[in-house]
C-alpha cells in the first residue's frame, strides 16, 4: 500500500514538474527588428465619399452597374497619380486589377487584395444607425457607413498609400498588384476567382497575397487586455445541407402519427444533439503558442500543456459564440419552411442548416456525416443551393513572409502582439493559392469588442485616426518590401 502511495506521489510530483517547467519556459516566438516605419497623414475624407456609392452585392440580373461605373470613377477622380503610374484593367466588368511595375523582376510582386462592394442594409434598421448608413458622415471621430470596415476601409487606404508615395517621388522595386472584386460577399465567382485566373495564365508567382479577414483586435482575445494583430493563415469552409421531407398531408383533425414537419424537425434535433467534436486546427495551434505566453499564469499554464489542458480550453472558448466557432466546425439551422394553415397537415418541410467547415473537414464528410445520424428513409439530405467549399489551404506562420508582414504592423502598432488566426467567414483569399502558398488575411483598422457586430450590422463604423494608421501601414508594407 505504502509503495503505491509513494508511486502515485512520485507520478504526480513529476507531472507538476513537467507542467510548470513547460509553462516558466513558454514565451512566444520572437520577430526581429520592426520596419522602418512610413507615416502618411490622412483626414479620411476620401473613404467618407466612398462610402456614399451604394456599391450592393446582387446577382448580375439585380445589380446596379451604374453605381459601381460611378465608384471606379470617383477612384479615378480621387487618385489620379496612381492612375497614372499603374496600369488599369477592367474584369468582367466591375472588377478592378492594378499592375504597379517594379524595377526588379527578379523579386515575386506582392498582391494586396480587397473589395469594393457591400452587404445591403436592413431597411427597417436605418433609423437605428446613428448616421445614415450610406451618408459616409463623421461623428465623434469615426467615420459612419456600409463599407467602413467591410471593405473600403483597406481599399481606400491601400490607393491612398499609393497616391502618397507616388507624391513622394517612390518607384519600387517590386512589381505591386492591387486586385479589387466586385462581388465578394455572394462568392467571388466574377471577381476574385477571374483575376486570380488571369494572373495565374500570365505565370505569376506571388511572393505573398494580403487580403482582408484578420484585424487589429482590442479586448476580443479572452486573456489579453491589449491589441493583438491576428493574421488569418486559413479560412474555413462553407457548406448548407437541406434537410426535406414529403409525405401525405390531410385534415389536422385526423393526424397520422408523423407528417413531413415532423420528420424533419426530428431530424434537426438529431443534428443538434451531436455537434461535431472540439479540435485544434494548425492555425489555432499557431494561436497557442503566439498567445499563449502573454495570458495570465493559469491560462498560459493551459495553453503551454494542452496535452493536459485541452477540455478546459475548449471549455473556455465555448463560452462564446466567436471563441466556440474557433475549435470546431459550426452547424446552425438558419432557415425553415413548412405548412400552409393551422389546420392542415404539411405536406412538405424543409430545413437548412449551414456549416463552417474546421481544416480538414470537407462538405461531402459533412453530407455523409449528416445522413448517417438522421438514418431515416423519409428524409432526404442534399447540399443546398449546389455550393460547397472546403477550408482554404495553411499559410505558413514561420515562414519569412509572415514575419515580414509582423514587422509591417509592429512598425505602426509598436505594443500590438502578433498571432496567427483562423478567419471564419469567407474572403476573396481563398482563390489566390493558386499563384502562391502565401495568403495572408489582415486588414489595419482597429476593432473593439462592440465593434465586432457592426460588421454587416447597425452603426458600422471606423475611427479616423483608426484609418489613418491603416494609410500608414500599407505604405509601411509596400515600400520596404
Amino acid at each position: 500500500m505504502k509503495k503505491s502511495i509513494l508511486i502515485v506521489t512520485l507520478g504526480l510530483f513529476v507531472l507538476v514538474a513537467i507542467v510548470l517547467f513547460r509553462t516558466f519556459s513558454f514565451t512566444a516566438p520572437q520577430l526581429s527588428n520592426a520596419l522602418p516605419l512610413v507615416e502618411l497623414k490622412s483626414d479620411g475624407k476620401l473613404l467618407s465619399q466612398a462610402i456614399t456609392y451604394e456599391t450592393i452585392s446582387h446577382k448580375s440580373e439585380m445589380r446596379n452597374d451604374s453605381v459601381f461605373v460611378a465608384f471606379h470613377n470617383f477612384l479615378q477622380d480621387s487618385f489620379p497619380k496612381l492612375h497614372k503610374e499603374l496600369s488599369r484593367e477592367v474584369v468582367n466588368e466591375h472588377s478592378l486589377l492594378y499592375t504597379w511595375k517594379g524595377s526588379d523582376p527578379s523579386k515575386k510582386p506582392l498582391v494586396l487584395t480587397g473589395h469594393m462592394d457591400v452587404v445591403p442594409v436592413d431597411y427597417a434598421s436605418r433609423n437605428d444607425w446613428d448616421a445614415s448608413p450610406f451618408s459616409g458622415e463623421i461623428l465623434d471621430g469615426n467615420i459612419y457607413g456600409r463599407g467602413a470596415i467591410d471593405d473600403k476601409g483597406s481599399l481606400i487606404a491601400i490607393m491612398e498609400s499609393i497616391e502618397n508615395l507616388i507624391s513622394q517621388g517612390f518607384e519600387p522595386s517590386r512589381t505591386l498588384i492591387l486586385a479589387f472584386g466586385h462581388d465578394e460577399e455572394i462568392g467571388g465567382d466574377e471577381g476574385a476567382k477571374e483575376m486570380s485566373r488571369i494572373l495565374e495564365e500570365r505565370g505569376t508567382e506571388a511572393w505573398m497575397v494580403i487580403d482582408e479577414g484578420g484585424t487589429l483586435a482590442t479586448g476580443i482575445v479572452p486573456g489579453i487586455d491589449g491589441t493583438v494583430a491576428l493574421i488569418g493563415t486559413s479560412e474555413k469552409g462553407y457548406v448548407s445541407l437541406e434537410v426535406s421531407a414529403d409525405m401525405g398531408g390531410g385534415h389536422s383533425s385526423m393526424p397520422e402519427p408523423m407528417n413531413a414537419l415532423e420528420a424533419v424537425n426530428r431530424a434537426i434535433y438529431k443534428l443538434k444533439e451531436n455537434p461535431l467534436p472540439d479540435r485544434f486546427s494548425e492555425p489555432i495551434l499557431g494561436f497557442v503558442d503566439y498567445i499563449g505566453p502573454h495570458l495570465p499564469f493559469v491560462q498560459k499554464m493551459a495553453f503551454a500543456n494542452t496535452w493536459l489542458f485541452k477540455p478546459i480550453i475548449f471549455n473556455t472558448y465555448k463560452k462564446s459564440a466567436s471563441g466556440s466557432a474557433l475549435v470546431h466546425t459550426t452547424q446552425v439551422v438558419t432557415m425553415f419552411n413548412s405548412g400552409l394553415k393551422d389546420n392542415v397537415v404539411p405536406t412538405r418541410a424543409r430545413a437548412v442548416v449551414n456549416y463552417r467547415l474546421l481544416p480538414g473537414d470537407s462538405p461531402e464528410v459533412i453530407l455523409g456525416r449528416a445522413k448517417d445520424l438522421i438514418n431515416d428513409t423519409v428524409v432526404k439530405v442534399t447540399i443546398y443551393d449546389d455550393f460547397e467549399v472546403s477550408a482554404s489551404p495553411i499559410s505558413d506562420h514561420s515562414s519569412s513572409e509572415f514575419e515580414f508582414l509582423a514587422q509591417a504592423i509592429q512598425a505602426v502598432n509598436p505594443e500590438v502582439i502578433i498571432s496567427p488566426y483562423l478567419v471564419l467567414g469567407a474572403t476573396d483569399g481563398r482563390y489566390y493559392y493558386n499563384i502562391t502558398d502565401k495568403v495572408f488575411r489582415f486588414s489595419p483598422i482597429p476593432l473593439k469588442k462592440d465593434d465586432l457586430s457592426r460588421i454587416h450590422g447597425v452603426n458600422e463604423r471606423v475611427l479616423i485616426t483608426g484609418y489613418a494608421k491603416s494609410v500608414s501601414f500599407y505604405g509601411t508594407l509596400i515600400k520596404n518590401s
